[in-house]
């Protein structure tokens, strides 16, 4: 097992050969696509990874991620912390047409090379998952214009509601014009 600061690129058939399990950190400015969904890239990733042969040979690998990133908060857009946690499993194959025949339930990497990047087997996890709406925790946004008070949803509360409807007349208007002129 290696512990530990991880390399970029890892042998993948050897780890697979040897059930190889693998456990360390990797700085998160490595990640370009997922670097640019975050407010800065700072921070580590977290991750184990253990690797095993499957069918006709290719390498599969079953990981847990963790990783503590700074993200836009979309209803206040200040910085937000959180964490991401992925338990993943993917099929290391060698071209897009050994993709296409994985199983329906089977995650793939296209890589041709023994060596592969360690962010090419973490990337798309820690991508799927960011909330879709990242945001802060209930009530806890700094204060912003946008940010909506529970003592104005109260007021709204006490008042009844009014509807507005601009077709309400509609109806009898036809049937004065449709009426026979006596």
């Amino acid at each position: 097992m290696l512990a530990g600061p991880l390399p970029e690129l890892l042998d993948h058939r050897r780890l697979a050969n040897q059930q190889g399990v693998i456990e360390g950190s990797f700085p998160v400015k490595q990640l370009e696509r997922f670097g640019e969904m975050l407010v800065d890239q700072a921070g580590d990733v977290n991750l184990k990874l253990e690797f095993s042969k499957g069918e006709r040979d290719r390498t599969e690998v079953t990981g847990h991620l963790t990783a503590e990133v700074r993200l836009e908060c979309q209803l206040c857009l200040q910085p937000v912390t959180l964490m991401l946690s992925s338990v993943f499993s993917v099929v290391v194959v060698k071209n897009e047409a050994e993709l296409e025949h994985l199983e329906e339930e089977q995650d793939g990497v296209v890589h041709a090379d023994k060596l592969i990047p360690v962010a090419a087997l973490v990337e798309d996890e820690l991508m799927l998952a960011v909330p879709m709406i990242p945001r802060h925790p209930d009530g806890e946004c700094p204060d912003s214009d946008y940010a909506v008070t529970e003592d104005l949803a109260a007021d709204e509360k006490d008042e009844p509601a009014t509807t507005y409807r601009p077709f309400a007349g509609l109806a009898d208007a036809i049937d004065k014009q449709n009426e026979p002129e006596s």
